[in-house]
């Protein structure tokens, strides 16, 4: 995966599912070496190869910044080497061979690469980073399908399933969880407290409050009841002092009040105006005090008055009522005003009263300690006579239909308080009935107004918990770094060590359990890199599952029997070649035959089982099975065929001889497991299938051809190649004559050999001297 290709950036080569190789530009003065010794770490990277020039190389040795890179890597046993680009580029096909290289090593390298080889460079990893590598010009390309060694095996499943595989890290943090813990149970434990305190004054709060409001309502109620009472007895002292009789328009004209009149309004400012009603008729006089405060004229008052309807006004005077009644007729003023009523007793006509409502309560109200509580009157019916709030009062709403006006209409009991929401406003309030009946006080109080406290209370409570809270995100952030510092430390070991760089450069920095883990993890990591040598020593012996499985103690002395796919191959004219070249030469060309044919049977999951001179036995199926071991095998030896081109098309370059092989296939029950004794073992197939095998490779040489497989074989896979069948031949120790097939190539192929003869063309294969002797008659 390509992270970048800048200055600062890397760019990534996968070379096996658990190594990489990197490149990045060499480091300027200035950077912090810190950063790069942690992406080494992170990346799992075991060596760096500094790649540049003769000439670039030496002025390094005088950088300080060089000497210190190089000083650390030192330090963590990072391995070091140099390589001159020039010269490397410079030879041909680079890109594989430089590919090769980074190939070779047991983990992942990382190449440091100058400022004048960046281009060149760059563009050498990008070509094997998208495959695309010079290919010189070839006679012949077999085709290749993409065969890609498979991961899930029937005999693989038979240990427990590794769950680490499924794992899917979380992105929370432990950081973020503690801190999450310890918010939820602050936030928690303060809320509930904070709740159920806010729950129990609210309660507390209510009972006092209503209790206060039955007492001012109880205190109103009682002045209210004295002040009808004055209000009546004055009114019945005015009509018989004033033998006044109302006449048609004496309500409209202008006059003096008498001295007794005088005197009383005088002493009661709140009172507008008296008069007296017959008939239909009314005559009043007016307070001039009242008049002067409302800074009107008592014409423009006595106007309003003439104003009300005369049906209206009847109406009023007319209703029954036992002594005296109260009507609110702020509406028609404009201003807050009440009609007091004194019922007719003498027959002379109804004296009335023009008052303002504060003059009902007028004590009561200066007794009240705060402005936050209302006052208000209602007669029998719910209707509002008078109210604290001048707006209510001229607004002459329905009160009826307050919930607490219903409670008192329906109570039995003269008193009581009750919460109740009125207009989409929660109300706390009690009343008192005065003692005629036809009239109720009430006290009440807003419920937001009334909680102000418990709501400052609260809101107290909360920056309380913030600030709690904030300290507690403060203690834990700084008390989790001693958790969760050497747990990311020990993450970042454990993902190198899955990379394959064992020396992690972590150590305990604590005495707790931590401390103890993480001095464990590093003798596990001691002991992982000692396991991992054994194994990669003990790999090249033997293959890789074998060792693993011997490692683990899951190699038992004995063996099982088993259908399994045995693949022998043998060079041809061997003999002669050796003959010609030096031991070391000799050497050097099995060494470099057998690493491109022993990767092609890795490949397809092909176990190696000796290398005999110059011949190699393979089988497939006997440690682990995908049901396609026949398959595997021909794509093994058909890999190996286009190998081999490639062997051969270097090794003209460089003067090495031409090499050309036979291989024989063959499936049937062998033997399978360890033979030997318990000092010296070895995982091998024995059986008539393997003597077969063997048998069919070395009849390649009679059949002129290099891909020879047994009918079992050929039945298992016919449909996924070309073969050509040949004449039946005698085998020694079969009694009957076996058929064989020669492999021309994949059936998908457009390019394969259509016949034998174009197939010795091909692969440079002379045709036989004569017919094989052991063909059946």
């Amino acid at each position: 995966m390509q992270e970048g290709v800048g200055k600062n950036q890397i760019l990534e080569v996968p070379l096996t599912d658990t190594m990489s190789a990197y490149s990045k530009h060499f480091p300027e003065e200035g950077i912090n070496l810190s950063e790069w010794m942690d992406e080494i770490h992170t990346r799992g990277i075991q060596e760096v190869v500094f790649w540049g020039t003769k000439s670039e190389a030496s002025g390094w040795k005088n950088s300080q910044l060089f000497r210190d890179l190089v000083k650390k890597l030192q330090e963590d046993k990072i391995r070091l080497s140099t390589m001159d680009g020039a010269k490397f580029r410079s030879s041909p096909d680079s890109a594989r061979k430089l590919d090769r290289f980074l190939r070779s090593h047991l983990g992942s390298v990382l190449v440091c690469y100058s400022e004048n080889e960046s281009n060149e460079f760059v563009k050498l990893m990008e070509e094997i980073l998208s495959g695309q590598k010079k290919e010189p010009t070839k006679v012949y390309t077999s085709y290749s399908p993409n065969i890609t060694p498979e991961k899930s095996r029937k005999e693989k499943q038979e240990p427990p399933k590794n769950h680490g595989e499924d794992f899917k890290a979380s992105r929370i943090t432990i950081r973020v969880k503690l801190l999450a813990i310890v918010s939820a149970i602050v936030v928690v434990s303060m809320g509930l407290v904070i709740g159920l305190a806010t729950s129990l004054f609210r309660n507390y709060t209510v009972s006092l409050i209503q209790e206060y409001n039955l007492s001012l309502a109880r205190l109103t109620g009682l002045q209210v009841g004295l002040r009808i009472k004055e209000l009546s007895s004055k009114s019945s002292e005015f009509s018989d002092k004033r033998d006044l009789r109302p006449s048609k328009g004496s309500d409209s004209r202008k006059t003096s009040p008498p001295n007794y009149i005088s005197g009383f309004f005088s002493t009661h400012p709140k009172i507008l105006a008296w008069g007296k009603y017959e008939q239909g008729e009314s005559s009043l006089v007016f307070n001039p005090r009242f008049v002067r405060d409302l800074r009107k004229e008592e014409d423009e008052i006595r106007a309003l008055w003439v104003s009300i309807p005369k049906e209206e006004k009847e109406k009023f005077f007319a209703s029954e009522f036992e002594s005296t009644r109260l009507e609110n007729i702020s509406s028609k003023f404009g201003f807050p005003a009440v009609l007091f009523i004194e019922k007719d007793k003498s027959g002379k006509g109804l004296g009335f009263f023009l008052i303002s409502p504060q003059d009902l309560w007028e004590s009561a109200r200066s007794a009240l300690q705060t402005e936050l509580f209302a006052i208000w009157v209602v007669d029998s019916r719910g209707r509002l006579i008078a109210h604290t709030e001048e707006s209510e009062t001229i607004s002459a709403k329905d009160y009826s239909k307050n919930p607490l006006v219903q409670f008192l209409l329906r109570s039995p009991a003269d008193n009581g308080s009750q919460t109740s929401i009125f207009e989409g406003k929660e109300t706390l309030g009690s009343f008192q009935q005065l003692e005629d009946g036809n009239l109720a006080v009430v006290s009440s109080i807003e419920a937001d107004k009334a909680f102000e406290a418990v709501y400052r209370i609260r809101r107290q409570n909360f920056y309380i918990l913030i600030s709690i809270l904030s300290l507690a995100f403060l203690v834990v952030f700084l008390f989790s770094r001693t958790l969760t510092v050497p747990l990311v430390n020990l993450l970042s070991a454990t993902r190198q060590i899955e990379r394959g760089n064992y020396k992690v450069g972590i150590k305990p920095v604590t005495r707790d359990e931590v401390g103890v883990l993480t001095n464990s993890f590093l003798k596990m990591a001691h002991g992982l890199e000692e396991r991992e040598k054994i194994k990669d020593t003990f790999g090249k012996f033997v293959n890789k599952e074998i060792a693993e499985r011997a490692l683990a103690g899951d190699m038992p002395l004995g063996g099982v029997t088993k259908d399994v796919t045995v693949f022998f191959s043998d060079l041809r004219n061997f003999t002669g070649m050796s003959e010609k070249l030096k031991p070391s030469e000799v050497v050097d060309f099995l060494n470099a035959y057998f690493t491109e044919m022993v990767e092609c049977i890795y490949l397809t999951e092909g176990i190696v089982d000796k290398f005999i001179g110059d011949a190699i036995m393979a089988h497939w199926g006997a440690l682990y099975t995908d049901e396609n071991d026949a398959r595997n095998a021909i794509n093994s030896a058909l890999l190996m065929r286009s190998a081999l081109f490639e062997f051969n098309r270097i090794g003209n370059e460089i003067g090495r001889p031409l090499a050309r092989f036979g291989c024989g296939i063959n499936t049937g029950p062998v033997v399978v497991g360890q033979i030997g004794s318990e000092k010296k073992l070895e995982f091998t197939v024995i059986g008539d299938a393997v003597n077969l095998a063997s048998r069919i490779e070395y009849l390649t040489k009679e059949f002129g051809t290099d891909i020879l497989v047994s009918e079992t074989s050929y039945e298992k896979v016919k449909d996924h190649y070309k073969f050509e069948e040949l004449p039946p031949v005698w085998i020694r120790g079969k009694e009957k004559p076996q058929k064989l097939y020669a492999v021309l190539g994949w059936l998908e192929d457009p390019d394969c050999p259509k016949n034998l003869q174009e197939l010795r063309k091909v692969c440079g294969i002379p045709e036989p001297d004569s017919p094989s002797k052991a063909i059946a008659d």
